[in-house]
């Protein structure tokens, strides 16, 4: 026999000043949870979702990212021999040939430095990187224009079509933003592209940080990487999502630390449900003896406060989950502790990650009340009746 949800529903707010700060203190931590999960499923989204799965990235073979990486010219004339390259109109293999750099500008909300990654492409980097969608038009080869990404533009200042963006080493050589482009939400949206050959001018390079082979079929990604791999070239290559999957997975480290602190937020809140429960016991055992007697089982009482636990736990949730929901859509930036550059991305609270901290916050509530439902249901019948 099971007592009736009622009797648990009644019970939450004998007590309502300590029910209340176990709500408070449960709702905080899934707030937390709940703006973390969003934080990193946006990161990943930006970031591991980059790539095309028909495009082999190549670098130096003792690069970790492109902004570490140098391809000499005489290795970059190499690359157009790769086996299984797809050919652009023009007869040639698509073999975009890009140089990474960095500038240093202000973000939108509070003025705070920001350095974002400046890509110096050709024409082939619009054929290799087919996802790119321009609105404006796109820069001339051999004059200072540049276009920027959509989630840059939305950050940073001075990013707008007409407004003039100083680059180069000493940041004396102004562009002309002339369009701004989408990426399928990917991490070259929180770039600033611009020609090639001007970049290496402003900024006194004479190498490039990376190439981007188009393949004619993504099953030759193996076959092209060894050859590039090999003893002809002595590059390092891998498929366009890989590479940034694996940027993804080192970005995701930030994550992990702080779950960490969430994960201690929640050990508080666990006892801060146990000591609601203990005091819940401590004031109702007259009332648990009489329903013994009443010939409720000891599996009863405790499925009672464990109940009770749930539904605090599931008040709070509901309660941090309405104040996480102005979060959702923000636009934030991270900085990569690999490429040195930041990377834009969208919080987005998805069902699922409700549904994640739904569960959290329920186990929080049924850790926490397991130990004073034990004890509730080990209450001497015939003292806590004599003490009533």
């Amino acid at each position: 026999m099971t007592l009736p949800l009622y009797y648990n529903w009644r019970n939450l707010f004998v007590r309502k000043l300590t029910t209340l700060l176990t709500v408070a203190v449960i709702a905080v931590v899934v707030a937390a949870l709940i703006v973390l999960l969003s934080f990193g499923s946006g990161m990943k989204r930006s970031v591991g979702g980059s790539g095309h799965p028909a495009n082999l990235l190549v670098l130096n073979a003792g690069a970790t990212a492109e902004s570490t990486s140098l391809i000499w010219p005489e290795d970059a004339r190499l690359l157009v021999q790769t086996p299984g390259a797809a050919v652009g109109p023009d007869g040639q293999p698509l073999v975009s040939l890009e140089i990474v750099v960095q500038t240093d500008v202000r973000r939108l909300r509070d003025g705070s430095s920001a350095n974002v990654a400046v890509r110096g492409v050709d024409d082939a980097a619009l054929a290799v990187h087919d996802q790119v969608r321009i609105h404006g038009r796109i820069f001339r080869q051999g004059a200072r224009e540049a276009m920027v990404g959509r989630a840059a533009q939305s950050l940073y200042r001075g990013l707008n079509i007409g407004d003039r963006i100083a680059l180069g080493r000493s940041r004396s050589h102004e562009y002309e933003i002339v369009g701004v482009f989408e990426a399928a939400g990917s991490a070259f949206e929180s770039e600033i592209w611009a020609p090639r050959t001007m970049i290496a001018d402003s900024y006194q390079r004479r190498f490039d940080s990376s190439a981007v082979i188009r393949l004619l079929d993504p099953g030759r990604i193996d076959e092209a990487a060894a050859y590039v791999n090999g003893p002809a070239v002595r590059l390092k290559a891998a498929s366009e999502p890989e590479y940034y999957s694996q940027l993804s997975d080192q970005s995701q480290q930030v994550v992990y630390l702080v779950l960490g602190l969430v994960i201690i937020m929640a050990a508080g809140a666990v006892f801060a449900v146990a000591n609601t429960m203990y005091a819940a016991v401590d004031g109702r055992r007259r009332e648990i003896a009489m329903l013994r007697t009443l010939g409720f089982s000891r599996v009863a009482i405790v499925a009672a406060f464990l109940i009770e636990a749930a539904m605090i736990a599931t008040m709070a949730c509901g309660l941090g989950i309405a104040a996480s929901l102005p979060f959702s859509g923000m636009r934030r930036d991270f900085l990569s502790p690999v490429t040195h550059s930041v990377t834009g991305f969208e919080i987005v609270i998805t069902p699922g990650i409700c549904l994640a901290a739904l569960v959290a916050a329920i186990l929080v509530g049924i850790v926490g009340a397991a130990a004073p439902a034990a004890r509730a249901a080990r209450t001497p019948i015939v003292r806590a009746l004599r003490r009533g």
